[in-house]
């Protein structure tokens, strides 16, 4: 009798203490739920705010150029084309820079792998078929990466010593990031908080991850000096 009464003060204890759990959880699920719904709209109003107020600028940031010139299909093969281009364009920048963008494709893969978020209708269908995790829309991996190589090119690999020029050069690189930003809400591809999470987490890699760890030129040319073709190269020359 006594068994059995203190088998079931444990089963109650432990049904209560399932409830209490679950209570917890779909809290926090709702909690993320109502920022959810509270981004999806303003990024609905955002949308038709530009369309109704600003309709050319609207179709500006709608362009095909600001998907693809964002895409890391596009950006890898251009930096495969430009370490082939050496001793005219030095092995440092497309080495560090494949490194940095693979690092970043990472981050953003795994986080959207676990979040799952799903995208919002969208206005224009990608150029590029998103394939795997990169279906999902929270962080947006566009965001990340251009906000990452405008760090790359403006402080890390600034493109000319002259100030001016510099200056000319990252006011150029950073709108064009901040437009492909805007062109993956406007065309619906990314709700606000994806995009504004994906160019935090762009800054962090640059100014945390890959600052500290770019390689130098000697770095970068003795990277791969174990290949033939380098060995056979360096021999030539």
């Amino acid at each position: 009798m006594n068994r059995s009464l203190m088998l079931g003060e444990r089963n109650t204890a432990l049904i209560a203490n399932n409830v209490e759990q679950d209570r917890k959880t779909n809290t926090t699920t709702g909690r993320f739920r109502n920022v959810a719904t509270w981004d999806a709209d303003l990024s609905k109003r955002f949308a038709s705010f530009m369309q109704t107020e600003f309709p050319g600028v609207t179709r500006m940031f709608e362009n095909k150029f600001m998907e693809i010139s964002g895409n890391e299909y596009i950006w890898f093969p251009a930096l495969a084309v430009l370490y082939l281009m050496h001793p005219l364009v030095h092995k440092q920048l497309p080495l560090n820079l494949a490194i940095a963008m693979a690092f970043d494709s990472a981050v953003i893969l795994l986080i959207k792998a676990l979040v799952k978020r799903r995208r919002p209708t969208a206005k224009n269908p990608d150029f590029f078929t998103a394939i795997g995790p990169d279906k999902y829309s929270f962080p947006s991996g566009h965001a990340s990466r251009t906000t990452l190589i405008s760090f790359v090119f403006t402080q890390i690999n600034p493109l000319f010593n002259n100030g001016h020029l510099n200056f000319v050069t990252s006011a150029l690189i950073w709108s064009w990031s901040i437009s492909v930003c805007f062109s993956r809400m406007l065309n619906g591809r990314h709700y606000l908080f994806d995009v504004l999470t994906g160019a935090v987490i762009g800054l962090c890699e640059g100014s945390v991850i890959v600052s500290p760890f770019w390689m130098s030129p000697e770095q970068a040319e003795g990277l791969f000096r174990f290949l033939p073709l380098e060995n056979g190269s360096s021999e030539a020359t």
